[in-house]
């Protein structure tokens, strides 16, 4: 049975949306494995790639949803994520803290603004989250992620979903952008798959 979304966000897809689109530069594929494609493409005034996964589950939109927005389970199947505390949770908005595993340099922590959103026209489904200046103090254990925004998009298709997954992140510290950009592809695709296999499993 799917869930029901108690003060669900819901509002019509902006009109310019897909002209916009066109004119940003153009995806490079760089990955596809597991049933997952991974491109990236450039970012003005960055030398950091946005990154964007896309994949199909035979799972309905809302189903998927359903995990996407249980972000206290995250740190069961989610890699490379050590902690995350959920701050605030106004139903279809949650400020959420979380601390990842960055290997061979120091860990980092973002404090995330998630806002989940149903377009009633077509049934997709929509997970917006961003950094915010907000949450614990800085410590000196972890690097602070001040830039970072990242979107999920959930499309009927095919019986089944079609996935799309982007982020567009700085981690900060002294990390060559190559190093970030190799890292980060692999991560999303990760984080993907694991997403989709945790719906799969989730009872419904």
């Amino acid at each position: 049975m799917l869930r029901v979304f108690a003060r669900l966000h819901v509002r019509p897809r902006p009109k310019g949306e897909a002209l916009y689109r066109i004119l940003l530069p153009e995806w490079e594929r760089v990955a596809d494995r597991d049933g997952v494609v991974v491109e990236r493409r450039s970012v003005e005034g960055s030398s950091v790639l946005e990154v964007r996964a896309t994949a199909h589950s035979p799972l309905p939109p809302a189903v998927i949803m359903a995990t996407l927005w249980k972000q206290n389970e995250y740190r069961e199947f989610v890699p490379y994520l050590k902690r995350l505390d959920v701050l605030q949770d106004d139903g279809d908005k949650k400020l959420v803290y979380e601390q990842i595993h960055v290997p061979f340099v120091k860990d980092r922590d973002v404090t995330l603004r998630a806002t989940r959103t149903l377009f009633p026209e077509t049934g997709e489904y929509e997970v917006t989250s961003i950094a915010v200046p907000e949450g614990p103090s800085e410590s000196p254990d972890y690097v602070r992620v001040r830039t970072n925004e990242s979107h999920w998009r959930l499309v009927p298709n095919a019986g089944g979903t079609a996935v799309t997954y982007t982020i567009r992140t700085d981690p900060g510290g002294l990390v060559p952008a190559w190093i970030v950009n190799t890292v980060q592809a692999r991560a999303t695709a990760k984080l993907v798959r694991a997403m989709l296999d945790r719906a799969l499993r989730n009872p419904r």
